[in-house]
């Protein structure tokens, strides 16, 4: 299905929706992809221009301009036509049936041949719609399984943990480690800190780190494992906490962490502001 800039819809590129109900239907099963396209023009435009203004040569002729528009629509139809499973369309009638609907010419189909059409365009979309839901149902039932996996390993790998000499667990079931303490002030729930600190998983692999950039935040803002440990520590202070999910990102996926996943922390305490 496609959409011209005026807002009309089509079957295919040479149905002229002569018919008002053929119309409406193509209209009705467009509108999802409609604001995509439209937003992928826009953000063609402004690439576009962007790199031009950028460059040292003068600004790309009318033809050039006009040539890779017709590229960019080109290479967003295509893209709407594998998101509909009609990957096999005949590439020259298809640009037939475009030089015809540019042109105002008549359609070469006739009306119940462009029902036809229309009835397999719209088989092949729901059977491509069939088959994502299907895949994402897949990948989400993969997701909750090592979710729980992972919720499992956690609380194993605490309980373990707890019992190591030097570990030491708050009320919430939160465990750190003193690495070195200098006895400095110690933050309040709603004071803000600079800290220095790598985030790794209990494998060793490292997931977040500070660097040659402290962080800066209020304690008010960040994890509740954070919010608790930052407060047990003095400035000067460093130390290696475990979370369990529920006291850093639970069952959410942030960035490269995957849910339920016990998070190692060490943390230095630079300054209070």
């Amino acid at each position: 299905m496609f959409c011209g800039y005026n807002g009309r819809c089509w079957a295919t590129l040479w149905d002229l929706c002569h018919n008002p109900a053929f119309f409406q239907a193509i209209r009705a099963s467009f509108q999802m992809m409609k604001s995509f396209y439209f937003n992928a023009l826009f953000i063609f435009l402004v690439v576009y221009s962007g790199m031009a203004s950028g460059a040292e040569e003068t600004a790309p002729t009318e033809s050039t301009l006009n040539r890779d528009m017709g590229y960019f629509y080109g290479y967003s139809f295509g893209n709407m036509l594998k998101d509909g499973g009609s990957v096999d369309v005949d590439v020259e009638s298809l640009l037939e049936g475009l030089k015809d609907s540019l042109a105002d010419n008549p359609p070469a189909l006739d009306g119940d041949r462009r029902e036809m059409v229309y009835q397999e365009v719209r088989a092949r979309q729901l059977r491509t719609q069939e088959a994502k839901k299907a895949a994402q149902a897949a990948q989400e039932e993969v997701a909750q399984a090592q979710s729980e996996i992972n919720l499992a390993n956690a609380d194993a790998f605490l309980i373990e943990n707890g019992t190591r000499e030097g570990v030491q667990t708050t009320p919430t079931g939160l465990q750190y480690e003193v690495l070195v303490e200098e006895g400095g002030k110690h933050p309040s729930a709603i004071s803000r800190v600079v800290v220095n600190y790598v985030g790794s998983f209990p494998d060793g692999g490292i997931f977040d780190q500070s660097g040659d950039n402290p962080a800066e935040f209020g304690l008010q803002q960040v994890i509740a494992g954070w919010t608790e440990g930052l407060q047990l520590m003095g400035v000067g202070d460093k130390f290696r906490f475990y979370l369990h999910p529920d006291l850093a990102y639970g069952a959410g996926s942030v960035g490269s962490i995957p849910p339920n996943s016990l998070l190692v922390f060490d943390i230095e305490l630079l300054e209070i502001k």
